[in-house]
């Protein structure tokens, strides 16, 4: 915590543009007798904010906001609660989010196979003869497991339906024998480019697992939900994330469906938050490669005052679990593989830099999907290209993920102007660790998430929860509190990974909320509490700074205000 001399001398700053903006004018709102950390230039600390049409026109001391009350002005006691920007999530699915609690048949990542069989069993009873149930998501711990997920399992669960559940990573698929012959995937089915169709040795039929581009490519193939219900998910993810304090996010894989859907929220005044959209290239969920590319060119016609477009994906690799993530350096060797194996990117060198160099053109600012060293270094390498053709083109392009950053890359970050995304939730010990480091090893394991390096490095460095693809809740509390202790915010486990890659607190707040909204390009707007933005924010429980860090993670939210609006109040 800064000295009371240092927040009395940084108030000074606030006093000035107070004076700037004339406090004549009474305020909507003022919020008093608060611990408000703006996350501004200088992390100041604040006793009161004044809101007037949704907008910051005061922070400052008690005193110095106390003008800006008037007759008609509604006055909000914080009795010292802490303030902060609201939360910038830059890699969420919200709408396969929504979906799953509306539509899908679920279940939590922990949940043994048998009592998925029994879910499969219970949905399939609600079905009709040959209607797709769909959901998951199944723990992709279960892959190396004595008994893993079969066809058999899914087959007696449901023999008379299709069945497609996608796993905890959402790049893994398990399907039933109804689903196969639906699909049209048989013994003759090559593998798509960038997927994997498993198959036994023997006799080299499917065994309903489908790994990368060929869990996306079976999604294409099944049916398309309405606009109504696209909506709908979308509604029910935004308050879900209001509610742990997000008030921005960005859409990691927006197909036009979602892109309309979230538009359509915005212009009945349902949308509350600040959305940035991905456009899938090449690997799109429900559309073919025509749409995708007319979606892209025409990005700018689904532009609302709160929906932003201008913003694309690319998949450049897979996950280490499944050894389809490309590495610098071999895999552990296994039977299939064999020795030396590193992952093979899923679209060439020049693919990518034409991508790279195509999309930044068009003005769209690329999220590369990047999990391994090899495909970092892959990305950087596209991004170097697209300055090369283009020029500085003040797109941010980004590399989702970056969980194995290579000693020599991360300079680049810097010089390329690129971002590395801090996604997913993983930072610490845990199952998924674990499985990495049966296949690359335990030491490089531990190499995941060299934050601290990053940060030394001048990195400017985003987060993304990732939700609900590989963590169950879009909770940033407990990945605060993992960042900056590198220990279990669960506490499952007592271990630390990487005890040298955490960071301070402060520079954690800046990652989830400052650098967000440079990255959605609303850095003038959103991202800190200063005169003239948007009065986005939270009000917290606790003061961050005044607990230990082991209990950020028991943070809670007792309001979440978007544009002045109170859009989340916790219940008493």
């Amino acid at each position: 915590m800064r000295s009371v001399v240092r927040v009395v001398l940084g108030l000074s700053v606030f006093a000035s543009v107070c004076s700037a903006v004339g406090a004549s004018e009474p305020a909507a709102t003022v919020y008093r007798h608060g611990r408000i950390y703006t996350v501004d230039a200088g992390n100041h600390w604040a006793e009161s904010m004044a809101v007037s049409t949704g907008r910051i026109v005061a922070v400052g001391t008690d005193a110095e906001v106390a003008p800006f009350i008037g007759p008609h002005t509604e006055v909000i006691e914080l009795g010292g609660h802490m303030v902060m920007p609201g939360i910038h999530d830059m890699h969420l699915h919200p709408v396969e989010g929504g979906f799953q609690e509306l539509v899908e048949c679920t279940f939590p990542f922990v949940t043994p196979l048998k009592d998925i069989v029994a879910k499969i069993h219970e949905c399939a009873a609600h079905k009709a003869k040959g209607e797709w149930i769909r959901g998951g998501q199944w723990a992709a711990e279960t892959l190396e497991s004595s008994e893993p997920p079969t066809l058999a399992m899914l087959d007696a669960a449901a023999p008379d339906n299709p069945v497609f559940l996608i796993d905890s990573t959402y790049h893994n698929a398990w399907v039933n024998s109804r689903a196969l012959k639906a699909l049209g995937i048989d013994a003759n089915t090559p593998d798509p480019k960038g997927g994997v169709i498993v198959r036994d040795a023997t006799t080299h039929q499917a065994t309903g697992m489908l790994f990368d581009n060929a869990a996306y490519f079976a999604m294409k193939r099944l049916p398309v939900r309405s606009d109504a219900q696209y909506q709908a998910a979308a509604q029910w993810a935004v308050a879900r994330l209001n509610s742990v304090g997000v008030v921005a996010m960005k859409d990691a894989l927006a197909d036009g469906y979602s892109v309309r859907a979230y538009a359509a929220l915005d212009h009945a005044g349902k949308l509350n938050m600040r959305v940035a959209t991905s456009r899938p290239w090449h690997a799109t969920w429900t559309e073919n490669d025509d749409d995708e590319a007319r979606n892209r060119a025409h990005w700018q016609d689904d532009q609302t005052a709160h929906v932003r477009t201008g913003f694309a994906k690319i998949f450049v690799d897979g996950i280490p679990p499944t050894r389809t993530a490309v590495m610098l350096e071999p895999y552990v060797p296994d039977a299939k593989h064999g020795a030396g194996f590193k992952g093979e990117l899923q679209h060439s060198q020049a693919e990518l830099n034409a991508a790279l160099v195509e999309l930044d053109k068009l003005g769209l600012t690329v999220k590369m999907h990047a999990t391994g060293d090899g495909s970092a270094r892959a990305a950087l390498d596209a991004i170097a290209a697209a300055r090369n053709a283009n020029g500085a083109s003040g797109l941010r392009h980004e590399i989702a993920h970056a969980e194995l950053i290579a000693p020599a890359d991360s300079p680049r970050f810097r010089e390329l102007d690129a971002v590395a995304e801090l996604s997913p939730i993983l930072w610490y010990p845990g199952p998924l660790v674990e499985m990495m480091a049966e296949v690359m090893g335990r030491a490089r394991a531990e190499q995941f998430w060299p934050i601290k390096s990053m940060l030394d490095a001048k990195v400017n460095m985003i987060y993304g929860s990732d939700w609900p693809s590989v963590v169950p809740t879009p909770n940033p509390w407990p990945g605060i509190e993992a960042m900056v202790t590198r220990k279990d915010p669960y506490g499952t486990s007592s271990a630390t990974l990487g005890a040298a890659q955490a960071i301070g607190l402060a520079d954690a707040l800046r990652i989830f909320t400052r650098n967000g909204a440079d990255a959605m390009r609303m850095g003038e707007t959103s991202g800190s509490l200063e005169v003239g933005k948007s009065a986005d924010f939270v009000i917290l429980d606790r003061n961050l700074f005044d607990i230990a860090p082991e209990q950020i993670s028991d943070t809670r939210v007792l309001k979440t205000v978007f544009e002045g609006r109170v859009v989340y109040a916790l219940e008493p």
